[in-house]
């Protein structure tokens, strides 16, 4: 009755799919060895191709004694397992996450690995599944864990019965609606054999210690059910979000930039929505650059912060080494040091020229700047010489109609991106700069086409020598 109930609950799951290649997670534990004898009960009805994998993290003494138990079971099954061997602890220690962390990483990795050799072999890669064995004991174990940890509404939502992973490809978890005990149940009928992790016992982990302290005290003390009641608030809080996303979705489709190093976010328009929007536009962010699983109430509420706040400047740090920075209107989530500096022109000379004014006839496609050279000579007496074609320095200003302006308080107020300010060139005696020259990163139209003058300097109908300054390719 209970291999039944088992079967049933996977196949009304709606996860499996006739003629599918599934790569399943198997530890040989009682969780996967029941989904993995489960699969191939219906293998042939199905039609499916099973590909255990086996990791061994190395962790245990008994670590390898499991591996080759493991290969044993799937022979049984007529399987042949794929067994992995992992230093877990090197990879933790290289990486500064825990050995925890660690093994979650690698298992999605080598799984993605299988996938994509079996698409090398000609799987069609819509075909191809990754199936783990997480149940409903293990849901409501994530939403505890998510709570205590402080989520937002998102995270309460518990593990989903399917994602993608890395690569492209779609993870099921067609245990989610399965008891441990039911699981349990499962073995002893089946009469099945399963590895037992001794250290899921133990209180080394946040998760075990939830699992077998913290549940049990509740069930004792306060609800007796309180598995079930947290996998209904997890149900409820899915159907929630659900409508949310797609609210959220059809709000940033359009505003939303990725490229390899970083995702932006355009927040033009997305500042009049309620909070309840932002904060599903901000985890999808997240999803999209793989820190959902890390990030607390406390940051989306501080991403949120970032878009609704009137500073048009700012900055928090996230999971992971990324950080969210508000540059104006729009949110760059990346990690800083792949951040590229767009780099300065490096291609351009400048020839200045001194001349009278009846020969000054610039031609309209060259780029150039023109000044009173007898104003300029009063301030800077036989300097022409000194004037220099570069990038921002410290001090820099410009001469605007009541007195001066900061270089840096004027790519500010043009709304000029921080990456792009050292890339911008100007013409510049000591820290006096003439011209701005012309960059597709300043505020106006006017600036982008012909750069931004200094208001000293003006040619007019007293000048009669000209200070002709234009710029050329290098020879």
């Amino acid at each position: 009755m209970q291999k039944k109930h088992i079967m049933d609950s996977i196949i009304d799951s709606n996860l499996i799919e006739e003629n599918s290649v599934i790569v399943v997670g198997f530890s040989g534990g009682p969780d996967s060895l029941c989904l993995l004898h489960a699969l191939a009960s219906i293998a042939d009805v199905y039609n499916l191709t099973l590909v255990p994998v086996h990791i061994n993290h190395k962790l245990r003494p008994e670590a390898d004694e499991e591996q080759i138990r493991a290969a044993k079971m799937c022979e049984k099954m007529g399987l042949d397992c794929n067994v992995f061997e992992v230093d877990c602890k090197a990879i933790a220690e290289e990486l500064h996450i825990s050995t925890e962390e660690a093994g979650r990483y690698i298992r999605y990795e080598i799984f993605d690995d299988v996938c994509e050799d079996l698409q090398a072999e000609g799987v069609e890669h819509d075909k191809i599944y990754v199936a783990v064995a997480h149940n409903a004991d293990d849901q409501s174990e994530t939403v505890l864990f998510r709570l205590l940890r402080g989520t937002g509404p998102t995270g309460l939502e518990g593990m989903p019965l399917t994602r993608a992973t890395e690569k492209g490809f779609l993870l099921i978890r067609p245990l989610l609606g399965v008891t441990r005990k039911e699981i349990e149940q499962y073995i002893e009928v089946n009469k099945l054999h399963p590895n037992i992790d001794q250290s899921n016992e133990g209180t080394d982990y946040t998760r075990n210690k939830i699992r077998n302290e913290l549940i049990p005290y509740l069930e004792k003390n306060y609800n007796p059910k309180i598995r079930q009641a947290l996998l209904r608030y997890a149900e409820l809080a899915q159907i929630d979000n659900v409508l949310l996303r797609d609210i959220a979705f059809s709000e940033c489709s359009d505003k939303i930039n990725i490229d390899s190093n970083m995702v932006r976010l355009d927040i033009t328009g997305i500042k009049e929505n309620p909070p309840a929007i932002n904060s599903r536009i901000v985890n999808l962010i997240f999803d999209l650059i793989g820190i959902e699983d890390k990030i607390s109430f406390e940051l989306v509420n501080a991403t949120l912060a970032l878009i609704y706040s009137d500073n048009p400047s700012g900055s928090i740090d996230l999971p992971d080494g990324f950080r969210a920075r508000r540059e104006y209107e729009t949110i760059i989530f990346s990690v800083p040091d792949k951040e590229q500096i767009i780099p300065i022109d490096s291609s351009l000379r400048m020839i200045p020229q001194v001349m009278m004014i009846q020969d000054y006839n610039p031609h309209d496609n060259s780029l150039y700047a023109a000044f009173d050279f007898d104003e300029f000579n009063i301030d800077y007496p036989g300097k022409v010489g000194e004037l220099k074609l570069r990038g921002r320095e410290e001090g820099d200003f410009i001469a605007i109609k009541n007195g001066h302006k900061k270089i840096q308080d004027y790519f500010v107020d043009s709304k000029v991106k921080k990456i792009a300010r050292e890339s911008i060139l100007m013409v510049a005696i000591d820290n006096e700069v003439l011209w701005v020259l012309p960059s597709n990163y300043l505020g106006s139209e006017t600036e982008r086409q012909k750069g931004k003058y200094s208001q000293k300097y003006h040619v007019s109908d007293t000048t009669k020598r000209v200070l002709f300054i234009e710029i050329a390719d290098k020879l």
